[in-house]
């Protein structure tokens, strides 16, 4: 089943059938499209941020982001991340291509004194102002390797009506623009379907996998003599 809304103009349209009970709905450049756009961007970053959950839409590959360097250069050993990245999403980052990739252990960047004079397959990620990914200085790296690993990103911000929310059920962020548009007529009903749409994204997303609790039941069993 395809999600209720999906972009920015299903958004919109929402917003302005919900509140005003118009058909007609308001057009970029125009104050409320403006406001309502502004409001979308507000839910997208409380959902991104809430305490306590990492949002499995965020995590990606360095292969689907928009920029950063995808491709190794010799003897080169610090290589720009994407704009979106937030933190590494793994252990390893690979390098090579087809089937024959070798990895590199992501280690922390305060154990980097720790390995100040070893040759091993290691690098790790420079979280400063401008994160970058580096590699073990003391090995010469071969041009044109592709370069390989998973990330937690940003989420991303909506302007264009095209452009899609990430969240799994958008409708949240409909419900949280509504209840603060109607702040001053009271917003209980609003709020409270908002706060619902969120603790249900929030179960979802911690739901296991298929048969993962019944291969958990099966190996607890096995070992109580089953």
């Amino acid at each position: 089943m395809a999600k209720i809304i999906n972009t920015l103009n299903d958004f919109v349209s929402y917003v302005n059938t919900l509140y005003n009970s118009s058909s007609s709905a308001p057009s970029s450049g125009e104050e409320d499209y403006t406001v309502w756009t502004s409001l979308a961007n507000i839910a997208v970053n409380v959902w991104e941020n809430e305490e306590g959950i990492l949002w499995n839409e965020l995590f990606v590959r360095l292969a689907d982001a928009s920029d950063g360097d995808k491709t190794t250069v010799k003897a080169q050993d610090s290589y720009d991340v994407p704009s979106d990245f937030r933190f590494p999403a793994g252990g390893y980052v690979w390098l090579g291509d087809n089937t024959a990739k070798t990895a590199y252990k992501i280690i922390k960047q305060q154990e980097l004194q720790l390995y100040e004079n070893n040759s091993e397959n290691w690098c790790y990620f420079l979280m400063d102002g401008s994160p970058t990914l580096e590699f073990n200085p003391n090995l010469t790296l071969a041009a044109d390797y592709t370069i390989n690993y998973a990330y937690y990103k940003y989420a991303s911000k909506l302007s264009s009506s095209s452009d899609t929310f990430e969240m799994a059920d958008p409708m949240f962020a409909v419900y949280f623009a509504l209840a603060e548009l109607k702040k001053e007529e009271g917003n209980a009903a609003e709020l409270q379907l908002a706060q619902e749409k969120l603790s249900a994204m929030k179960v979802k997303n911690e739901m296991p996998t298929w048969l993962q609790e019944y291969s958990l039941i099966n190996k607890t069993k096995q070992g109580f003599g089953y």
